[in-house]
């Protein structure tokens, strides 16, 4: 198996400069009357999307690059935290029966 990506297929692999072209980011919803400020959601979030501002949780206005993991979904305890769109890439890989999102299972 060669070590190294032919160009026909670098083309075809998703770029983050393309947003809504090749990718449409992950996002979630943070309902402010229930968080608490805790930040038990920053510390879950592996991508950093999520920060505190004040003593409420918000998602970054500037480039949030969500995965959709949904750990801060399952870390809330105030149950203050949706998701509302999973991370697409749209060229490389086919998503079968994906549904909406749902929220994971309880930590």
């Amino acid at each position: 198996m060669p070590e190294h990506l032919r160009i026909r297929d670098r083309l075809r692999i998703e770029s983050f400069k393309k947003l809504g072209q090749d990718v449409t980011l992950g996002a979630v919803e943070i309902d402010p009357a229930k968080c608490t400020g805790c930040g038990l959601c920053v510390k879950a979030c592996a991508a950093g999307t999520i920060e505190l501002v004040g003593k409420k949780a918000r998602m970054r206005t500037v480039f949030p690059i969500c995965h959709s993991c949904a750990d801060c979904v399952a870390i809330c305890a105030q149950n203050a935290i949706q998701m509302k769109q999973f991370l697409e890439l749209k060229k490389y890989f086919r998503y079968l029966d994906r549904g909406k999102p749902e929220p994971p299972r309880r930590f």
